[in-house]
Parts: C-alpha cells; sequence; structure tokens
C-alpha cells in the first residue's frame, strides 16, 4: 500500500484470469482506497504497468514510512521507487544504526537506504547503482526530505569498478549495506546472488572499517536463509575478520507466506558487526 494507494502485482497468468474478482473483492473490503495500479510481472504481452481503478496518483506520490517521505511512481515500469518489504531494516537506520557514520549504500536503487541513514544521524551516505536513473531518483529522495543532495554522494558506476575505485582512494565506510538483484548483467559480467555475493563481501571487507557494520540482503527466492548465512560467513572466515551476526530480517508480519510455499518468504537479510582483533 502507498497512502491511499495500491499496486496489485501478478506472477502468474492462471492467477491473473481471476483478476476481475480479486479486484471487486479488494474493493468491497477496503473501499477506502482511492486508487490502483497493477504490475504483469510473468511472460505476457500486456503492459508491464498500468492503471486499474480509481483516482490516477499524483507523480510523484509522496508517502511516508518511520517519518521518512519517499518519492514513489505507481505506473512508471515494473518499479514503483521502493521495495516495501525493507520497511523494517529502514526503520533500524532512521532510529540510528548508522548515527555519525558514514555509508555506503550498493546496488542503491533509488537511495532509499541512504535516505534512511542520512536522517537517522549518518554523517556521510554515499550510493552507487549502475542505471542512469538511479542519480535523479536519489537526489529527489534526498530533496524531498529537505537533505540537500549536493551535500551526499551517488556515483553512477558498476559496483565493483567501484569497488576499485574506493581502494584507489584508500576509502573507508562505517556502514557497507549490500542489496543487489538476485541477478544482473553488465557488458562484462554476470553477476547471480547464488554464485556471486561472497564476492561482494570479500570485496566490502577491504573498504568496511575494522570495527564496521555489514548489512547483507538478498531476495533471491532460490537461495535459504541458511545457505546465504553460510555464504557470506564464509567471505568472513577466509578474510580472517572476526564478527558477529547481531541483527536478522526476513519479510515483515503484514507480507502474508503460505505455509506450504517456504521461498515465499524471500527477504533475507542480515546484521555483521565486525570487530576489531
Amino acid at each position: 500500500m502507498y497512502g491511499e494507494y495500491v499496486v496489485f502485482s501478478w506472477y502468474n497468468a492462471t492467477l491473473y484470469q481471476h483478476k476481475k474478482a480479486i479486484v471487486a473483492a479488494f474493493r468491497q473490503i477496503f473501499p477506502e482506497i482511492k486508487g490502483a495500479y497493477e504490475k504483469i510481472r510473468f511472460a505476457s504481452e500486456l503492459p508491464e504497468s498500468a492503471w486499474v481503478y480509481g483516482e490516477t496518483a499524483p507523480e510523484p506520490l509522496l508517502v511516508k514510512e518511520n517519518g521518512v517521505t519517499y518519492a514513489t511512481y505507481l505506473n512508471e515500469g515494473l518499479m514503483t521507487g521502493i521495495f516495501l518489504d525493507q520497511k523494517e531494516v529502514r526503520g533500524q537506520l532512521v532510529d540510528g544504526l548508522a548515527a555519525g557514520k558514514s555509508v555506503l549504500n550498493m546496488f542503491s536503487y533509488t537511495g532509499a537506504f541512504s535516505v534512511a541513514a542520512a536522517v537517522g544521524g549518518a554523517t556521510q551516505t554515499t550510493s552507487v547503482d549502475l542505471a542512469k536513473r538511479s542519480l535523479e531518483k536519489t537526489r529527489e529522495q534526498f530533496s524531498v526530505n529537505g537533505i540537500d543532495p549536493d551535500t551526499q554522494r551517488i556515483h553512477v558506476m558498476d559496483v565493483f569498478n567501484y569497488f576499485n575505485y574506493a581502494r584507489k582512494k584508500d576509502l573507508r565506510f562505517d556502514v557497507i549495506i549490500l542489496d543487489p538483484p538476485s541477478f544482473a548483467r553488465n557488458k562484462k559480467k554476470v553477476f547471480s546472488v547464488a554464485k556471486n555475493y561472497g564476492d561482494l563481501v570479500t570485496d566490502s571487507l577491504e573498504i568496511l572499517a575494522p570495527d564496521g557494520l555489514l548489512l547483507a540482503s538478498t531476495n533471491a527466492a532460490n537461495l535459504s536463509s541458511k545457505k546465504f548465512q553460510e555464504m557470506i560467513e564464509a567471505s568472513l572466515e577466509k578474510a580472517h575478520v572476526p564478527y558477529e551476526c547481531i541483527q536478522s530480517y526476513r519479510l515483515p508480519a503484514d507480507f502474508a507466506v503460505d505455509k506450504h510455499f517456504p521461498e515465499g518468504n524471500y527477504l533475507k537479510v542480515f546484521f555483521y558487526q565486525m570487530k576489531k582483533e
């Protein structure tokens, strides 16, 4: 739910065949909703995003979460500008998890983690994403919260290239957030969380402060929580870095998961505190 608007995401054609009945039932139960949009997330010739009923939402639609404002766009492709399933993690940042610390947000998308950290007292945020749209979107997120985007660092570049850049510049960060897409490809490299997440951890350790905090996250449904944690910790142990897993998150309680389909609880987030030897 985005304020007084909602987005339906259709993940298969079978379910979509019942769209009319599902939407009618939803409208009966939630008559207060002003308008709705849909995202088609299965192979189809249908538009991937469309208005469904009610009023059209303003662009941007400004929504509040944990006291922070986020600019969202409900009819702009498959994405809206914010991943609602990360609200509890963003809440930790707003509540001061990174207060007085420098934060590096990799695969930053529209910079939601960065804005949450800045509102929560981070001294500096650095956002890195390969998509050109990320620059404008991230600047907007800071601006709608009254934060001058020029006081933050925003880079449009491949994250692995940024690791190289940061090493050459001898940069160090107190907090590093790693929340990549499950699969990504650029001109030179194919990235898969299931195969390559450990490489991200290894590269991060070279620019993370000795007592730094690593926020490791994935939404890869094909990777179990146990396997994901093992992958992270294998990289930490290979680097001989003392650490402690201090917190973990799965999907928030209002994201229903069918007990017969545990893969539906796709979100996995672990907070790793590094310890000085």
